[in-house]
């Protein structure tokens, strides 16, 4: 009890307050069926890498993803295109920083069809890397993109 007074004395003196936060609740829960992942690329882990992260992003937007009666909405992710280039070179003139390139397609339909959500996200990150050490890097490299990803997708769903 006596270290928690001197934490909030503490607190109070220094001028600093804990601050209330607000989460994000759906007024009503979407139970969403995630159709299809279209991935016409063949880099062996990015698709699981996308499923994963698509996945945690509907689920941390407050909706079910669930595919049977319950279903409201289908979910549609199309991967347009991943692009690779040097942006920076070592003092022997090899490539060895790089940039990766997302470009993907969320859409949101209902059973009927009609469709209630249609956007491109477009993602960019770089990784370093040269000889092996690079495929490991370029694998990180496409966990950041599918995080990055994810807070898109939950910023869609969460929209009104």
């Amino acid at each position: 009890m006596e270290k928690l007074l001197t934490l909030l004395l503490t607190f109070v003196l220094a001028g600093c307050t804990v601050k209330d936060y607000n989460t994000y609740k759906p007024k009503e829960k979407k139970v969403i069926c995630f159709k299809d992942l279209v991935v016409n690329t063949p880099e062996p882990t990015l698709k699981d890498i996308l499923y994963k992260n698509i996945s945690d992003g509907v689920l941390q937007s407050g909706n079910k993803l669930e595919c049977g009666e319950k279903t409201n909405y289908n979910l549609y992710i199309t991967l347009n295109s991943v692009r690779f280039y040097t942006i920076g070179y070592s003092p022997s003139q090899r490539a060895n920083v790089y940039a990766v390139e997302m470009n993907i397609n969320v859409k949101l339909e209902d059973l009927k069809g009609n469709i209630l959500k249609d956007k491109t996200i477009r993602e960019k990150t770089q990784y370093v890397g040269t000889g092996l050490r690079s495929d490991f890097e370029k694998r990180y490299a496409f966990e950041e993109l599918g995080k990055l990803i994810k807070v898109r997708v939950l910023s869609i769903l969460s929209e009104p």
